[in-house]
């Protein structure tokens, strides 16, 4: 079995009626892995991707097997790029995973499990990853231990008791009468027809989008999404997670409308939307997947999300689709509808120091790394970039580009005085870089200079780089255990990287050496107060 990397979108968009016909003909394959899920969650993607594709051998013309992935360049603790792979859809997707076809099965698995072995990578997130136990052994046992490590991750806990390795989905029977009586108890079956009663007579009525109002439908509802869950999600995870994820939504929306592939029901009160569901449309394996929905939360009758799950309930009824799946959480409202469970879960394979293969880059990401060196040196980051460009010397000595700007880094770091008033100088003036940079000179020249040390971590805690800051103290803090200051400092840096019980630690080892620290003890309640799990399990 040949294995190609395709990482050119002109040669994925050729390759469309191939991918199709694999789709069609995979029974494991699923709506994540079609060609307008794929294709379009590639098109906005803000990182590398590359497919493995699999063919019988060099000279076919047809591939057999597709493997979607995503390629990730991230900058580490040690001050090296690394890299990682994540199935491709994820982590928007509700499955991922990889399709064949059947008649070369075992073969193609094999093939995209060996061909991943030889790609240069720290870790393989297989997010939300959707095989048949026999496929997904096939492909987990060329990752042996102890050269590998394969974990199940647990996903985030959003404090609400909900397990969402729970996937609920219903199984449609053919006519409405028989779900109405066979999926549903006397009181759900009740409220269900007096909640499309009412939702489809005198003032409220249902409708879908057309090619003219597709946008502003898909905005309404992001704007309802957003009322309900932005906030909560900013505050649990990261600031600008849910509008990234609005993004996502809003991309995926429109790809899947313009392939048929988006059913979008909303529930409207005179002139205003209250209620919008989209599900996905899944043609080949006859099933609605629920994907997003919204609503005004001021309005309880009729409530606006069961009617909007009863209608998509009914009509997919009634063009003959078999299951309605809604997809993770073991949420109650799921049950009223006759809900059924399966598990789908997030597993990891890292190598076993979690770093990449003898520390060297993945040759696919050059590009990237060349690029985010150009970008350190603008910033003024010497020591970062030249680190980056002696990775790609390491794997490509010939790269022309890395050793110019090698050559330059090389020149400016000799022209930067390591002079420790110059450093604070330029610190005290908000030029954090400049200081950053004579810090890093100083310690060159003197790796164990205390002040310049610590003062290089506060650099990168002020420019928001809270990984490196958080080594970089926890090394000023090896050299000055019995400085308050530098826990009070590591402590912010670890908050910022949601490291809630270590940045705990630090602000009370702060305080137990400065007991009137206002600042630390400030900072250590309001983790109790957003986290208070925390101090509990402490106190255990």
């Amino acid at each position: 079995m040949h294995v190609d990397v395709i990482n050119s979108r002109d040669i994925l968009l050729r390759l469309r009626s191939n991918w199709e016909a694999v789709y069609h003909a995979d029974p494991e394959a699923q709506f994540y892995m079609s060609w307008t899920w794929i294709a379009g969650w590639f098109e906005k993607l803000g990182c590398q991707w590359i497919v493995l594709a699999a063919k019988a051998d060099a000279s076919s013309t047809d591939y057999v097997g597709f493997f979607p992935l995503q390629l990730r360049t991230d900058w580490s603790r040690d001050g090296k790029f690394h890299n990682e792979l994540r199935t491709g859809g994820g982590y928007f997707a509700g499955y991922t995973g990889f399709i064949c076809d059947p008649r070369f099965e075992r073969d193609v698995i094999l093939a995209f499990a060996s061909h991943t072995r030889r790609l240069n990578w720290a870790k393989l997130h297989l997010e939300n990853i959707f095989a048949s136990p026999e496929r997904l052994a096939l492909f987990l046992n060329e990752f042996p231990s102890p050269d590998y490590i394969t974990e199940k991750i647990k996903r985030p806990d959003d404090g609400d008791g909900i397990d969402h390795d729970i996937y609920v989905c219903v199984n449609l029977p053919s006519d409405w009468d028989a779900f109405l009586y066979e999926r549903l108890d006397a009181k759900a079956r009740r409220n269900a027809r007096a909640a499309l009663r009412q939702a489809e007579d005198g003032e409220y009525r249902i409708t879908t989008p057309t090619t003219e109002t597709i946008k502003d439908d898909i905005e309404a509802l992001l704007k309802f999404w957003e009322l309900q869950w932005a906030a909560k999600l900013a505050a649990r995870y990261n600031p600008k997670l849910p509008y990234g994820m609005m993004n996502n939504f809003r991309n995926m929306l429109r790809c899947c409308f313009a392939d048929n592939a988006l059913f979008l029901p909303i529930l409207w009160q005179g002139d205003n939307r209250i209620g919008i569901q989209a599900s996905l449309i899944d043609w080949k394996n006859r099933t609605l997947l629920s994907l997003l929905n919204g609503r005004d939360l001021n309005v309880k009758r009729p409530p606006p999300g069961f009617v909007l799950h009863l209608h998509c309930v009914r009509w997919g009824i009634q063009n003959g689709f078999a299951v309605y799946d809604l997809q993770t959480g073991d949420f109650p409202y799921k049950y009223d509808f006759g809900g059924i469970e399966r598990r789908v879960e997030c597993l990891r394979v890292s190598t076993r120091d979690r770093r990449n293969p003898r520390g060297a880059l993945e040759p696919l990401s050059v590009p990237v790394v060349f690029e985010r060196a150009q970008r350190m040196q603008q910033q003024g980051r010497l020591d970062d970039a030249t680190k980056a460009c002696r990775q790609i010397l390491d794997i490509d000595p010939d790269h022309a580009d890395a050793s110019r700007l090698l050559k330059e880094l090389d020149a400016n770091r000799r022209a930067v005085p390591a002079d420790l008033a110059a450093a604070k100088g330029y610190h005290q003036r908000g030029q954090v870089v400049e200081a950053e940079n004579v810090y890093r000179a100083i310690l060159d020249a003197e790796p164990k200079h205390a002040d310049a040390m610590y003062l290089l971590g506060v650099a990168l805690l002020q420019q928001r780089r809270f990984e490196a800051a958080e080594h970089q103290l926890k090394l000023a803090i090896g050299l000055q255990p019995n400085v308050a200051m530098l826990h009070y400092n590591r402590g912010l840096a670890l908050q910022q990287l949601g490291r809630h019980e270590e940045a705990l630690t630090s602000f009370d080892s702060a305080i137990a050496l400065k007991p009137d620290y206002d600042l630390a003890l400030v900072q250590r309640n309001s983790i109790l107060k957003t986290a208070p799990h925390i101090g509990i399990n402490r106190s255990l």
